[in-house]
C-alpha cells in the first residue's frame, strides 16, 4: 500500500519522468473498478500539496459540460499551484481513443505538465501503467 502521505511530503517533480513515477508510486498497487480523474496540485519548487482530489466515475469519453465544470475548479485552484492531472481506468494498457479524447479536452486546462494515464488490466493486476498522453 503507498503511504500516501510520506508520497506527498517527500516528492519533488520536476521533470516529466518525476511526474510518472510520482503517478506510479500514488496509484500503488492492483486495479481500478472504475474511471477516475486525479488531481494534484504542485507548488512552484515542485512539491505536491498534501490533497490529492479524485474525481470518480468520469465519463468514459468527455463531454463539453465536463470539461467545462473542470476548468471552472481549475480556474478557482489557479493561485494555488500547478496543476497535475492523471486518469485512471480499468482495462488494457493500450492508450484507447477515448484517452486521447480526455487528453485533448485537459490539456488546455493543465498546459505545464502533460495529462498521464494509469491503467491495469483488472483489479487483481499487481501493478499499474502510467503513461504520457500526447495532446494532439
Amino acid at each position: 500500500m503507498t503511504d500516501t502521505h510520506s508520497l506527498l511530503q517527500t516528492a519533488t517533480i520536476d521533470t516529466a519522468d518525476d511526474l510518472a513515477t510520482f503517478w506510479t508510486a500514488l496509484m500503488g498497487e492492483g486495479g481500478f473498478g472504475r474511471r477516475t480523474l486525479w488531481l494534484v496540485l504542485l507548488d512552484d519548487g515542485g512539491h505536491p500539496a498534501p490533497v490529492v482530489v479524485p474525481i470518480d466515475d468520469v465519463p468514459q469519453s468527455p463531454g463539453r459540460r465536463d470539461v467545462d465544470a473542470f476548468s471552472a475548479v481549475l480556474a478557482g485552484l489557479a493561485d494555488q499551484g500547478t496543476a497535475v492531472l492523471l486518469l485512471s481506468r480499468p482495462g488494457p494498457v493500450e492508450v484507447q481513443p477515448d484517452d486521447l479524447r480526455w487528453a485533448r479536452a485537459l490539456a488546455p486546462l493543465a498546459p505545464v505538465w502533460p495529462v498521464h494515464l494509469a491503467t491495469a488490466e483488472s483489479l487483481d493486476a499487481p501493478s499499474c501503467r502510467v503513461q504520457s498522453l500526447p495532446s494532439s
